[in-house]
């Protein structure tokens, strides 16, 4: 009788929706001079949604653009929504900032983020900016594609990962972050 009664109790447990795993999760990265973690402060519902932020690692940086070109998997997850930062005064029309998600080009299947201050019009800043350890640069939504399998859809935590292009620079373009030294975490849909 008790083991029928643990057989139902697991049954139960197993057909409850709040021990479903999520269908898209980020591991955030170890330490880097800029660091893509994930925004615990944003959440989506259904989780087929994942909010990231760049921002500057434990100690602080002097820099006037951001960006970096990230290869991933995009027929597991695609680029909803890319939001510049106010760190680095992006202005206005037109923004100095973009992310995209091409599907052709020299630039296919790589998810491409930038931001710089602008040099020009609306909004220019023409000096460097002091960035605070923790500052929000700017921050992404990827979504997952539907009926994705399961699988890996970047993993900057894979031995000898060093995105192909990325870091901050200044204005003059003195390069103060490396492409490897910016962290990535590891981005996969579970089922």
């Amino acid at each position: 009788m008790a083991t029928r009664s643990i057989v139902l109790a697991l049954l139960c447990c197993g057909a409850c929706g709040d021990n479903a795993a999520a269908p898209i999760t980020y591991t955030d990265p170890g330490p880097g001079k800029l660091r893509l973690v994930h925004d615990t402060a944003t959440t989506r519902s259904p989780l087929t949604t994942v909010v990231l932020d760049l921002v500057v690692g434990d100690q602080p940086l002097t820099g006037y653009s951001v960006g970096f070109d990230l290869p991933l998997d995009d027929t597991r997850a695609t680029l909803n929504a890319f939001t510049p930062g106010t760190a680095l005064a992006a202005g206005s029309s037109p923004v100095a900032a973009i992310g995209q998600l091409p599907t052709t080009g020299p630039l296919a299947h790589q998810l491409v983020t930038a931001q710089s201050q602008k040099a020009s019009g609306m909004g220019a800043v023409a000096t460097d900016t002091m960035l605070a350890p923790g500052t929000v640069l700017y921050t992404l939504e990827l979504d997952l594609v539907k009926g994705a399998p399961a699988g890996v859809i970047f993993d900057g935590t894979a031995s000898g990962f060093v995105l192909p292009s990325g870091g901050m620079r200044t204005r003059a373009g003195t390069t103060v972050v490396a492409p490897q030294d910016v962290a990535i975490g590891r981005l996969e849909v579970i089922r």
